[in-house]
């Protein structure tokens, strides 16, 4: 035996026959040895029965304690961890669509060899694995927002955008489904992003929207699509309301369709900004002139230091989006000072703007300020935008007449251009936006009827009227569909009593409340009364809330509150309330997607996208 064992015990005398007692010196234990053998359960001891060893090496606990963080301050907590593959490899696949990562990024040498330094229990997985587990979660999501629409007890409306890749060999479609849920928070999720063969027809888009919706069994609870102004996005429109779509859809389709507002005011501002190409123009060429190389960035940051001014770099626009160009002007007027100190450092640079071209690019942008708040909140997707939508334009209208006046020339033409294009927009369905305006308690009917006495002082009455029978239209379908769900269930109860009463006899309590029930009835047919309010009288009699006047007014609290007193109608603002203004959730998909079918990496098949 060795000394390390022998050094663990005491051995005691040796006897006549030859056996001694060996005591552990840490546990107190006795053995008796005979004849100087049997030293084996001593080695035992040594190595697995004596707990209280110094420098005993114990196997490893696989549960582990960890700090958890939690959402709040202070909120952190002791918890006990384990190893589990199945969750680690649904978290990666998690990072790996999230984070837009290519499945082959787990063939890479060092990633795999920084995984097996964090946790060398985790077994790898192939490329063609973390696909199925990207998959497999979407199909686990995919299932989960089902059970979610078939939940919900509003309709749905809807924005979708086409998009081509960089190659212009393939086209998608994305749709993204707008509602409020239970708790009257505003939802989106992109339901589909889906190949859309060529060529993009109004009715291949209409066949394409209309087989998603049936996919997602929402055929029968649309409310609302929202489309830019494309050509073929109308004939879209013109198919769906023509097809199956229309036996479903509030007040026979007429607020089925709404124009993306961040489109037309696109529209809109292009064709001002055209008076002044060549000004815009010569400011974009000078950005393009300042980033061109590291030798002008040095020498403008220079001048910018000299003349004290914020040291921002030089950026263009994109063309095609009038608010980059505001935005790029925005810039170009805080770094003049610059540019203008610039021009005296590099004798090459010839497209400085003069003193009057600097003048009508200030000017142009106080006339613009009032288009690009609107887009702004236009483009919103965390809050309700379609109440904002009546009123913003409105003041767009306010703003483009008033150019009509202005000192300037150009921005005469500028507005006489604009408000062509606006007017063209504006008497294309502006119902649904009038209606959600009137649901706003800021606004209701007293907003509508000062803006169209602005807009049509000759027959702003027509309007008015218009506006009245659509509402009350879309109020009695509501009210009618929830007097024939209220009716389902009486209907419903009263089965289910009549079942107890069958089967256990009907007790006296339910003989007194029958009793009570018919006495009730009874005393209402005979009271005469004045005839009752509906909702939306009682809504439209009612002044303005005070509180709702607040800069940091929630209009989907206020309605959650009014759910008790306006049951029919809050179903209504619900369903309202949802419609985006925008396409711009449905827009910002392709941001993702540019990114993801890259020129280095389009070889992914479609259910892979």
């Amino acid at each position: 035996m060795t000394a390390d064992v022998w050094k663990h015990f005491t051995k005691g005398v040796v006897q006549d026959d030859g056996s001694y007692d060996a005591v552990c010196n840490y546990c107190g234990v006795v053995y008796t040895m005979e004849n100087q053998k049997g030293t084996g359960s001593l080695r035992h001891h040594y190595t697995k029965g004596c707990k209280n060893r110094p420098n005993k090496r114990s196997k490893p606990d696989k549960l582990q304690q960890m700090l958890q963080t939690g959402p709040a301050a202070g909120e952190n907590k002791l918890a006990v961890w384990s190893f589990d593959q199945a969750i680690c490899r649904k978290n990666l696949a998690i990072m790996v669509i999230v984070h837009e990562y290519p499945f082959n990024i787990v063939t890479h040498y060092y990633f795999r060899v920084f995984l097996k330094s964090l946790q060398p229990q985790f077994k790898l997985i192939s490329r063609n694995t973390l696909r199925s587990d990207c998959i497999s979660l979407y199909e686990q999501e995919r299932k989960s927002l089902h059970e979610e629409f078939g939940k919900l007890e509003c309709k749905v409306s809807f924005s979708s955008d086409l998009w081509t890749n960089h190659l212009g060999d393939m086209g998608f479609m994305a749709l993204t489904a707008h509602y409020i849920d239970d708790s009257w928070r505003i939802r989106k999720m992109i339901v589909n992003f889906t190949p859309l063969p060529s060529p993009h027809t109004g009715k291949n888009i209409a066949e394409a929207l209309y087989s998603m919706l049936v996919m997602w069994n929402l055929d029968k609870r649309v409310f609302s699509l929202v489309l830019d102004n494309a050509s073929s996005n109308d004939a879209c429109i013109r198919e769906l309301l023509n097809g199956q779509l229309k036996e479903d859809l509030s007040v026979d389709g007429s607020v089925f369709h709404q124009r993306c507002g961040c489109h037309i005011l696109n529209l809109v501002v292009q064709d001002g900004l055209s008076v002044l190409h060549d000004e815009i123009k010569k400011v974009r060429e000078t950005m393009k002139y300042l980033r061109h190389s590291q030798a002008r960035m040095e020498r403008f940051q220079l001048a910018a230091s000299q003349v004290k001014v914020p040291n921002k770099k030089p950026a263009w626009d994109v063309p095609t989006r009038w608010n980059s160009t505001y935005l790029m002007l925005e810039l170009a007027l805080q770094l003049r000072p610059a540019i203008e100190r610039y021009a005296t450092l590099d004798k090459h640079y010839t497209l400085k703007p003069d003193d009057r071209e600097w003048q009508a690019v200030q000017t142009l942008m106080d006339s613009l300020k009032i288009f690009y708040t609107a887009t702004l909140k236009f483009s919103g997707t965390k809050y309700p935008t379609l109440n904002l939508y009546f009123h913003e334009f409105c003041e767009v209208y306010v703003s483009i007449k008033n150019m009509e006046s202005s000192p300037y020339s150009f921005i005469v033409l500028m507005g006489s251009k604009m408000f062509a294009k606006w007017e063209r927009y504006w008497t294309c369905g502006n119902t649904l936006l009038a209606i959600a305006c009137v649901l706003d308690p800021r606004c209701k009917l007293t907003v509508l009827e000062y803006y169209f006495k602005l807009i049509y002082p000759t027959n702003y009455e027509w309007y008015m009227s218009n506006l009245n029978a659509c509402i009350n239209a879309l109020f009695k379908e509501y009210l009618e569909a929830y007097s024939t769900s209220l009716q389902s269930q009486v209907d419903s109860s009263s089965r289910t009593q009549s079942h107890r009463n069958q089967t256990s006899g009907a007790s006296s309590s339910d003989t007194i409340s029958n009793i009570r029930a018919g006495l009730k009835s009874f005393m209402a047919e005979k009271q005469t009364t004045e005839p009752v309010k509906s909702e939306l009288e009682q809504y439209l009699s009612e002044p303005l809330d005070k509180t709702a006047l607040e800069a940091q007014f929630d209009i989907l609290a206020w309605w959650k509150l009014k759910v008790p007193k306006f049951p029919v109608l809050s179903g209504l603002a619900r369903d309202i309330m949802a419609v985006p203004a925008s396409t711009v959730a449905s827009e910002s998909t392709f941001s993702t997607s540019g990114r993801t079918l890259s020129p280095v990496r389009n070889s992914l098949n479609d259910e892979s996208i």
